[in-house]
């Protein structure tokens, strides 16, 4: 064995020990570092929005279909007991703080799963529309449905965030009642249905009776919903 190959070996192995050494290091000084999120004028939301950036990994890729997320502990999605309380909590302070809480609309980092189809890893963001939307992220009743000019998916809460401008939106939220804004939600889907249009008479009076119910049963719902929107959430 001749003497480069010996110098070219020793120099990979102290390589080697040095990536090593490092990376111990790293992971060592990376486990005291605390989880930081944007300041958003409350710190009340933002102690709350770190608890939504999960402290476990995603189990499984997005879009993962394979047998075992029929499992029991999978079955129903992924979320630990810190990130479900955070958004319990953070929907128990109402729509006052939706103004700050929207500073975190576009955070990515990982926060819990889901089954649709197939497995979905959502971000803190997805977790902040959670909140927004109080869970009721859609009310047509159709995934899919025929136009005059085309098939068209359906309406969803970040469509309707969307349209209407998210920041602009959360001002005008944060005095209202959950009652008042899923009313605004079917309002504006009511809208964009009849905008987009319909094949004929007896699928336009379907839809609209679709969220005609749904007005019944949101009524119903925030029935005791009192005063939420004079909970303030901004200590």
């Amino acid at each position: 064995m001749g003497r480069p190959f010996l110098s070219a070996l020793q120099k990979c192995l102290q390589l080697l020990f040095m990536v090593s050494l490092w990376s111990q290091f790293a992971f060592c000084g990376r486990a005291d570092v605390p989880i930081q999120v944007k300041d958003s004028g409350s710190k009340t939301v933002d102690a709350l929005v770190v608890k939504l950036v999960s402290e476990r990994p995603a189990p499984f890729p997005s879009a993962y279909s394979g047998l075992e997320i029929v499992k029991r502990e999978f079955f129903s999605g992924y979320m630990t007991i810190q990130v479900s309380n955070s958004i319990a909590s953070l929907k128990q302070m109402g729509p006052s703080i939706f103004p700050a809480l929207m500073k975190h609309l576009y955070d990515d980092r990982y926060s819990y799963s889901m089954i649709l189809a197939v497995w979905n890893n959502e971000t803190v963001g997805d977790a902040v529309v959670e909140v927004l939307c109080d869970g009721h992220h859609m009310y047509s009743g159709y995934k899919w449905r025929d136009t005059p000019s085309g098939s068209v998916g359906y309406l969803s809460f970040p469509d309707y965030l969307k349209a209407k401008e998210p920041k602009k939106w959360a001002e005008w939220a944060r005095d209202k009642t959950k009652l008042e804004i899923q009313l605004d939600f079917i309002d504006w889907c009511v809208a964009k249905e009849e905008e987009r249009g319909f094949v004929d008479e007896a699928q336009k009076k379907k839809l609209l009776d679709t969220y005609q119910q749904a007005r019944e049963k949101v009524k119903k719902e925030y029935s005791n919903d009192k005063g939420t929107k004079k909970l303030q959430g901004n200590n």
